[in-house]
């Protein structure tokens, strides 16, 4: 799908048919959204462009990731997808994938190219439509393309933290410990970490449209230092939301020992105790001939008293000692 935003006099109009594209008017965006081979070639030849294949989006190279020529500026950028794995209701699980995107920037005019439906492109869309903000230009478009992005990263990363917070009060009250609350922990890990790869990933970009050489006006420098902070700050709290969960982790395999320790020292304890009766069963269950008990009237009673009386002996002792 290819969309073309182009100024006119009074306000930015969209248009979806490409065959019927003429240039009568200032053109800002093209936003190629899972082209065709065929979609790609055309915007290529018509705008005398030349879009990165998947592969060389997907490098991760500094070389690779933003190059500046006399009248082309190209950037790769990772975008974080999340979506449900079970669509319903929307309480399923959820997943997430990267998806790089290509940004071209010639003669004033920016270019997309993605593979995959983007929800800060979409939130973009609405804000040119709103006429709430003007666009001279591609550029500033590009530039709103990464703030609205990094909002979104911040939103993902305040919703991970009520998910952190969600585990870490689930094993302070309950202390419900299984598999699938250790597995989550590790969900969360992950994420956290594609997370930061893809802030750091747009530090990279962002560092290097500050440095390039005309390509951007000084208040859109400045707007780029400020995303610049925001992504500062962002990399500080997934570091410590990780450092979180790896505190969250290492108590939960606490207490998994803790719990396991005690089911030892039950069995240990258990055991000791009817060592003495099981020491004197067996003494008195010996075939000799000559055993005094033996012919006792009261013999056996007298056993299972002393068998009695050596645990209950045991069990004090380590009552005593605190280890029960």
């Amino acid at each position: 799908m290819i969309r073309i935003f182009q100024q006119d006099e009074t306000a930015v109009r969209k248009i979806r048919d490409f065959e019927s594209f003429q240039d009568t008017e200032r053109t800002l965006w093209v936003d190629l959204q899972n082209p065709t081979p065929e979609e790609i070639k055309s915007v290529e030849e018509r705008f005398d462009v030349s879009f990165q294949s998947q592969q060389e989006q997907a490098e991760i190279e500094s070389s690779s990731r933003y190059i500046e020529e006399e009248d082309l500026l190209v950037a790769n950028s990772n975008f974080l997808v999340l979506f449900e794995t079970t669509p319903g209701n929307g309480n399923g699980d959820q997943d997430y994938k990267t998806v790089p995107v290509n940004f071209l920037l010639k003669n004033d005019v920016l270019f997309t190219c993605r593979f995959a439906d983007l929800k800060t492109f979409a939130d973009m869309v609405k804000k040119i439509k709103s006429k709430r903000t003007v666009f001279k230009d591609g550029g500033q478009i590009m530039i709103a393309i990464f703030e609205s992005r990094i909002d979104y990263d911040a939103d993902l990363v305040e919703a991970l933290s009520s998910r952190v917070k969600a585990i870490n009060k689930q094993l302070d009250l309950d202390a419900k410990l299984d598999r699938e609350m250790l597995l989550q922990i590790n969900d969360y890990q992950e994420l956290t970490m594609s997370i930061r790869e893809n802030v750091v990933d747009k530090q990279r970009v962002i560092s290097a449209m500050i440095r390039s050489d005309g390509w951007f006006t000084s208040e859109e420098q400045a707007r780029l230092r400020i995303v610049i902070k925001d992504i500062n700050s962002l990399i500080d709290h997934t570091n410590f939301i990780f450092e979180r969960l790896e505190f969250l982790q290492n108590t939960f395999l606490g207490l998994i020992n803790l719990e396991q320790n005690n089911i030892i020292k039950i069995f240990t304890v258990l055991s000791l105790v009817l060592l003495p009766p099981t020491l004197i069963a067996s003494i008195y269950g010996m075939n000799f001939t000559l055993m005094p008990e033996l012919n006792w009237r009261y013999g056996y009673l007298f056993a299972l008293g002393l068998m009695a009386i050596s645990s209950g002996v045991t069990y004090y002792y380590f009552k005593k000692k605190n280890w029960l």
